[in-house]
C-alpha cells in the first residue's frame, strides 16, 4: 500500500498530525517498512465510522419502516413511470431544495416510493426526516407545550430531505396550521420535501381551519413541484380477490 492512500486514510480519519508527520517519521525509522497492517487497520476505521455514521442517520430519519425499490412490485401497477421514479432516485432536487409530490388513491405504492428515496438519500450522506402528518401535528404540539418548537423546527429544517406522509388525513387547529405554513414557507430555502396525499387537492383547504393560510400552504406545497399521480387498485388488498381496474399515469 502506497504511503499517499496511508496519508488519505488518515485524513479521513481527521489524524491531521499524522498524516503531515508520516513521511518523516517513515525516514527516521525504516523507509522500507511495510505499511500494510497499519493501512488495513485505518481502513477498518473508516468503514467502521461509515456504518455507524449511516446507521445514526437512518435512526435519526425516524422511517415508519424500511422500503426499497427491490421490493417494489412494477409490474402490479405497470402504467407506473418507472423511468422518472428512477430519475428522482438520482437525488438531483435534494440538491436544489425542490418539492415531489405523491398524489393519489391509498395503497398504490406513495409512502413505499418516498421511503425508497429517503433511504436513497440516507445512503448517499443525506439527512433524512420523515414524518406523517398526524405524527407532525402531535409533535409540534408536545413541542410547543415544552416551549421547544425551535428544536423541532431546527432538526425538521435542518435535514437534507423532509419526507411529509399522508397529507390531509387529519384536520389541524389555526394555531398548529400557522406552526406548519411557517415550515412550509421556510424550507423552501433550506430542505427539499417528498409529500404523499391520498386527498382530492380540492378538498386540501378543509384541513385547515383558515382559507387565507390554506391558500398560502397550498401556493408553497405546489411551487415547482414535481408531481406524480398515483391511481389505481391497492397493493394492500393484493391478493384479497379485489379486480378494480388498473389506472396509474405519473405526469410532470
Amino acid at each position: 500500500m502506497s504511503i499517499k492512500s496511508l496519508e488519505s486514510l488518515m485524513k479521513q480519519l481527521k489524524l491531521k498530525t499524522a498524516a503531515k508527520d508520516l513521511r518523516e517519521l517513515l525516514k527516521e525509522y525504516e523507509s522500507n517498512i511495510s505499511l500494510d497492517w497499519i493501512t488495513d487497520l485505518l481502513q477498518r476505521e473508516v468503514d467502521d465510522r461509515k456504518e455507524r455514521a449511516l446507521e445514526c442517520r437512518i435512526k435519526k430519519a425516524q422511517f415508519p419502516a424500511l422500503k426499497s425499490f427491490e421490493h417494489f412490485d412494477w409490474d402490479f401497477n405497470k402504467s407506473i413511470n418507472k423511468k422518472k421514479v428512477e430519475e428522482l432516485r438520482k437525488l438531483d432536487f435534494i440538491k436544489d431544495n425542490g418539492i415531489v409530490l405523491f398524489l393519489g388513491q391509498p395503497g398504490t405504492g406513495k409512502t413505499h416510493l418516498a421511503i425508497s428515496i429517503g433511504i436513497q438519500a440516507v445512503y448517499a450522506g443525506y439527512g433524512v426526516y420523515w414524518s406523517s402528518l398526524k405524527r407532525l401535528v402531535e409533535s409540534i404540539r408536545r413541542a410547543k407545550e415544552k416551549n421547544e418548537l425551535s428544536l423541532l423546527f431546527k432538526r425538521i429544517l435542518g435535514s437534507n430531505l423532509w419526507i411529509l406522509d399522508d397529507w390531509g388525513v387529519v384536520s389541524m387547529p389555526r394555531d398548529i396550521a400557522e406552526e406548519i405554513f411557517d415550515l412550509l414557507d421556510r424550507r423552501q430555502y433550506s430542505t427539499a420535501m417528498i409529500l404523499t396525499s391520498n386527498r382530492d387537492i380540492g378538498e386540501w383547504p378543509e384541513v385547515f381551519e383558515d382559507p387565507v393560510i390554506a391558500s398560502a400552504a397550498i401556493d408553497r406545497i405546489f411551487d415547482r413541484a414535481n408531481v406524480s399521480i398515483f391511481n389505481g387498485k391497492s397493493y394492500r388488498a393484493k391478493g384479497q380477490g379485489k379486480t378494480e381496474e388498473i389506472l396509474c399515469d405519473i405526469t410532470e
